[in-house]
């Protein structure tokens, strides 16, 4: 039984690695951002522009406070669940956190072609991305620092995944 967290930048592959592992433990695995959209009936994109990115972060920390009542999960974090409402925190207090993390320019090559997706992205040009991600990769990175495990680029492995559910069990 593990309580794991995903979190790390947007474009890292939060949610691909969520679902494998998730099998992997045989256990549910969670977008935050999908349940999100699903408990507002609305995107995320409509979230930001109807209600502002206050209201999206307190929703965003009461559903992950949800998690406190499961026994097992995996769940994707958004990219900037860690920063707000002490959720960093929190997450640390309830279960496993993993920052995932990957190279500017490999996010860069995976998010051009995904922008209209993604508030925080949508009205940049390809060369304002590069800029917007390590400026926000520097903001974020005090929080993420703070997880109790760091996957970086070829370490975001099955491997390296059961060594750290090995060491908790």
């Amino acid at each position: 039984m593990a309580k794991v967290f995903l979190i790390g930048m947007m474009g890292v592959g939060k949610s691909h690695w969520c679902k494998k592992w998730a099998n992997k433990l045989k256990t549910g695995h969670y977008d935050l951002d999908n349940l999100i959209e699903l408990n507002e009936e609305a995107t995320i994109p409509e979230i930001f522009a109807e209600k502002g990115e206050g209201y999206f972060r307190k929703k965003e920390a009461e559903l992950l406070r949800w998690f406190g009542e499961k026994k097992s999960f995996v769940l994707a974090t958004g990219g900037g669940a860690p920063c707000f409402e002490k959720n960093m925190e929190w997450m640390n207090r309830n279960g496993i956190t993993i920052w995932l993390d990957e190279p500017v320019d490999i996010l860069v090559g995976r998010l051009k072609l995904q922008k209209d997706h993604r508030p925080l992205l949508k009205d940049l040009s390809n060369e304002e991305l590069r800029s917007f991600l390590e400026n926000k990769l520097n903001e974020r990175k005090v929080f993420y620092e703070q997880a109790q495990y760091h996957l970086y680029a070829e370490e975001i492995t099955n491997k390296h995944f059961e060594k750290i559910i090995h060491e908790h069990s």
